[in-house]
């Protein structure tokens, strides 16, 4: 569900930003609403500018019913990254144009702004380069598939490649379905290429400068003495990703038994990493099937012979099904394991 707010300025945009409100519910959004006049909208109490800086913390998007320059200067002290930018939709009080401001992509914003020319009656404006000539588009594509950017700043570079009309190679290390769009072939190698992976670094597998889109893939099982501080279990973990060459943006959700529900350090840590943190009873995990490093001292103390892995399959079952990748490696009262969820790349 995206997080919308609306703001407009005039007493026909209030009309239209409640029409839009309600359209945009309709479809699925939770829509809030902000101006002067009306009492469905709720009136600003801060200055413009405070109004957006909160907006840009909370919110998918933001649709501004008034004059762009209005919006421009709102945003502009705001703006982060393609990653971290939600979408900036502007419309005229009369919504003859829905015009796609900021984060076309990445936040949604193009079709954000032709959602609401939709409601509206308008027309949408969409200025970029990749829409408009029809050909491919990286960021639009990771979006898609859930994928992670590793670095943002490259995504000029394949897009720059395919408005000149070259071809840019896809490698995966997971199957791939689907018909290919145009100047887009696989395993074959260009002079911009991309590779789907959760790896951390290439091999000689792929060409060394791909550009790496990375599913959230892998699901971290994890156990720990009492009191362990997360700076101690983040390290562990980091040293087991080193290890297996795996990728920290590929990590999914992390798992382990019901009595570390509340340990403090496992939850910190899942907060830092920005992913679930679930756990299991010993019965459920007891009734995962598997081949799993068996020891009798954790099974006395948890009820179960291993957590990490068993959590780790567990969480994977839940997340639509996983193999154990890598099985408990312990270190400084930790213990950690990793499946890899069952995937393919839908193009």
């Amino acid at each position: 569900m995206k997080k919308l707010s609306l703001i407009c300025f005039t007493e026909a945009g209030a009309e239209l930003c409640v029409r839009l409100m309600e359209g945009l519910s309709e479809q699925g959004s939770q829509c809030q609403g902000y101006g002067p006049y009306g009492d469905k909208l709720v009136p600003l109490t801060v200055s413009l500018s405070e109004w957006t800086k909160e907006q840009f913390l909370c919110r998918d998007g933001i649709i501004f019913i008034g004059a762009a320059g209005i919006a421009v200067r709102a945003i502009a002290p705001f703006l982060k990254t393609k990653a971290e930018d939600p979408a900036v939709v502007v419309l005229d009080d009369m919504g003859r144009f829905s015009i796609s401001l900021l984060s076309g992509h990445l936040g949604g914003a193009n079709e954000l702004a032709e959602e609401a020319a939709e409601i509206s009656g308008g027309q949408a404006v969409i200025t970029t380069a990749t829409d408009n000539h029809g050909s491919f588009a990286v960021d639009l594509f990771a979006k898609k598939q859930k994928l992670v950017i590793s670095e943002i700043n490259r995504i000029k570079e394949v897009s720059s490649a395919v408005l000149r009309g070259e071809e840019v190679g896809l490698f995966s290390d997971f199957p791939v379905e689907g018909r290919f769009p145009a100047l887009l072939v696989h395993n074959k190698q260009r002079n911009v290429n991309l590779w789907i992976t959760i790896k951390d670094k290439p091999g000689s597998e792929v060409p060394k400068d791909s550009f790496k889109l990375v599913p959230r893939l892998l699901v971290l099982g994890i156990g720990c003495r009492k009191g362990v501080a997360p700076e101690i279990i983040e390290t562990a973990v980091n040293q087991v990703l080193q290890m297996w060459n795996l990728s920290k943006e590929g990590l999914a959700a992390c798992a382990s038994i019901d009595l570390k529900k509340e340990e403090p350090g496992l939850c910190e840590f899942a907060a830092s990493m920005g992913i679930g943190f679930n756990t299991y009873s010993s019965e459920v995990l007891g009734d995962v099937e598997g081949e799993f490093s068996a020891s009798s001292f954790v099974k006395q103390v948890t009820g179960v012979d291993n957590v990490c892995e068993r959590a780790a399959l567990a969480n994977a079952k839940e997340l639509g099904g996983g193999k154990l990748l890598v099985k408990k490696q312990a270190q400084n009262g930790v213990t950690v394991a990793l499946a890899v969820l069952d995937w393919k790349v839908r193009i």
